[in-house]
């Protein structure tokens, strides 16, 4: 099993604190900061978004 990345802790911990809508909030923040010109900061924000998603995706399991 491989180690999870820095993204994926992340995301892991703001998850498992603030629950599934942290995914949105980070989306919306990415939004805040591409706007502003923190292009950077976007994309990190995209992806720890990203991998909260798959890690919610990957618990839920079939209705």
């Amino acid at each position: 099993m491989k180690e999870p990345t820095l993204t994926e802790t992340i995301a892991a911990r703001l998850l498992a604190r603030q629950g599934i809508w942290v995914i949105w909030q980070l989306h919306l923040r990415a939004s805040a900061s591409h706007l502003k010109g923190n292009w950077l900061s976007a994309a990190a924000l995209i992806g720890i978004a990203d991998a909260a998603e798959r890690q919610w995706a990957g618990r839920a399991g079939p209705p």
